[in-house]
Order: C-alpha cells, then sequence, then structure tokens
C-alpha cells in the first residue's frame, strides 16, 4: 500500500487541468510552464498508482479515477480559500498599554474622543496623561508624544498633525454683560483669564499680554482652570477653537489668531517603537483621528 501522500500543489495542477481541459491552459492559469505541469501530473499519477487523466481528440478527459478524485480536490480547494479568507481575523491581536503623553489641550481633544480611539483598538489600554514639559521617549517615559514642535533629539520617527487654532472666546453670559468684549476696545475694558508666570514662554500668554500691556487679571496653572473660570464667567480667554465650540455657553469672539500659529503639531515615536504592532496601531489611528476632526481644529479663518 502507498503510504506517500500527494503534493497539494500537485492537486491543484491536477484540478486546473481538468478545468482547462489542457496542460497549456492550466499553465497559463498557475503561471507555471508547460513542461512543469506534465512533471507534476505524472508526478500525482505515480503517487497514486493510477491515471486521472487522458488524452483525446476533445482534450485532456478526466479518467474514471480522476472523476473519483475531483471532487475530493474541489473541497480541499474550498477549504483553503476559506482558511486564506479567515486568515486576518486569526492572526494575534496586538495587546497590552500604550502610553500616550501630551499638552493639555490636545489631552482634551483626545480624552473627549476616546471612544472613536477605542473602537479601533480592541484589545489594547490607553494611558493618556497631560504633560506640559516633554516627556523622555528614550527613557519610555511615554511610548507616543504629542508635541507643538517637531521634534529633533534622539532617534524618534515623527509625523505631522493638524495643529488646534486658537481664538478669544467668552462666556455668553458675560459678554452681553459686557458689549467691549465684541470690540477690539476688549484688551482695555474687559478682564482677562491666562496662564500663570510658571508658563511665562506660552505663545498664548505671551501674545496676551502684549496685548494688555500686564499680566491677566485672573491668572491660573493648568488649561482646564482657565477653562472652568472662562465658562463662569471671570473674563476672556484664549482657548483653541475645538473647545470652545464644544461648550454651548461659549461665544468666539475673534477669528482664528495666526500670531498663535506655533511650529506645528507632531506626533512623535522612538525608532524602538515604532514597528511594535500596538504602538504602530495608535499611532496610525490617533493621527487619522487629529485628520478626521480637521475642521474642528482648524475651522474657517485658520491659515493653512
Amino acid at each position: 500500500m502507498n503510504t506517500v501522500r500527494p503534493n497539494w500543489d500537485d492537486l491543484r495542477i491536477f484540478a486546473a487541468i481538468a478545468a482547462t481541459g489542457s496542460l497549456t491552459g492550466a499553465a497559463t492559469q498557475l503561471r507555471l510552464s508547460q513542461p512543469t505541469v506534465g512533471r507534476r501530473l505524472q508526478a500525482l499519477e505515480e503517487c497514486l498508482g493510477a491515471a486521472l487523466l487522458e488524452r483525446t481528440p476533445r482534450g485532456m478527459q478526466l479518467t474514471a479515477k480522476g472523476q473519483a478524485l475531483l471532487p475530493l480536490v474541489q473541497q480541499m480547494e474550498q477549504a483553503g480559500d476559506a482558511i486564506d479568507r479567515a486568515a486576518p481575523g486569526l492572526a494575534d491581536l496586538p495587546l497590552g498599554t500604550v502610553r500616550i503623553a501630551a499638552g493639555p489641550w490636545n489631552s482634551r481633544f483626545m480624552a473627549r474622543r476616546l471612544p472613536e480611539l477605542q473602537a479601533a483598538l480592541p484589545g489594547i489600554e490607553i494611558e493618556l496623561f497631560n504633560e506640559m514639559s516633554f516627556a523622555n521617549l528614550a527613557r519610555r517615559e511615554a511610548d507616543i508624544a504629542i508635541r507643538n514642535r517637531r521634534p529633533n533629539e534622539g532617534r524618534v520617527a515623527v509625523r505631522r498633525l493638524p495643529e488646534p487654532a486658537y481664538a478669544v472666546f467668552g462666556a455668553r453670559a458675560y459678554v452681553d454683560e459686557n458689549p467691549a468684549a465684541l470690540t477690539e476696545e476688549r484688551y482695555q475694558r474687559c478682564s482677562w483669564i491666562g496662564f500663570d508666570d510658571s508658563y511665562q514662554t506660552s505663545a498664548s500668554l505671551v501674545w496676551l499680554r502684549s496685548k494688555l500691556g500686564r499680566w491677566p487679571h485672573v491668572r491660573c496653572s493648568h488649561s482646564t482652570t482657565i477653562h472652568d473660570a472662562l465658562v463662569g464667567g471671570a473674563g476672556l480667554a484664549i482657548i483653541p477653537c475645538f473647545a470652545g465650540a464644544e461648550e454651548p455657553s461659549l461665544v468666539r469672539l475673534t477669528p482664528p489668531l495666526s500670531d498663535l500659529e506655533s511650529q506645528g503639531l507632531w506626533m512623535a515615536v522612538h525608532e524602538d517603537l515604532r514597528h511594535q504592532p500596538r504602538v504602530r496601531l495608535v499611532a496610525d489611528n490617533v493621527a487619522a483621528l487629529f485628520e478626521r476632526h480637521r475642521a474642528e481644529l482648524r475651522p474657517e479663518g485658520s491659515s493653512a
């Protein structure tokens, strides 16, 4: 009894000859040479100890043994196709935790849209932390960092993201009580909320101080506090357009401020991590998230 199993590729060649009716047709379909197809058919017949096809004036025809074998081979082909279709879903899903460091406003932007990220990242846990100073990627303080200037240190891969535009906002009740908020006199006649001196190099604070000629009336150590004071009606403030649009009680009083355009918004990943499946997947989806919401980040009137 022959215990050698037939080669699957030889069975495929046999099925192709039966389907096309010729060695030439099978060779074309399988992108093989005709002599190769002939040799593989011969090897299969020798393995099985039976003639499967015979030459006739009408082309290659199945023998009785070939007719019995063909349905089994076709079932194998169908099973193989099913496995190919299922293969992507059978691959191990990227699992684990990915740590993302971003400044206050960009952390807020992502936090408000986490369901979008989570839907595309099954099996991955996100750690999103608010980091005003730049996280050190080389020391694994973060896997991904969102920064408002292009990183130039160490071995990092960078990708540019749509940068949030900023504008002057005020609570609707405050603006109603202070009509000057609607004019350029707002800088002299209205109360202002901004960062304290621990952020004296912040672009928004530098710009605001140049307009006011003084420190803001209300000074805060965190953007969340600025936002809360703004909603509470303590004065006017400069915040990202997307953050203002999310709060119905706020009114945007200026177009996006081109003077506050920075050096861009950048996503950075250490070179040693960029090809790690879960990090790459999260980075791709974070970039896609910012791109999907470009119109919110950069509303009409923003520079390119």
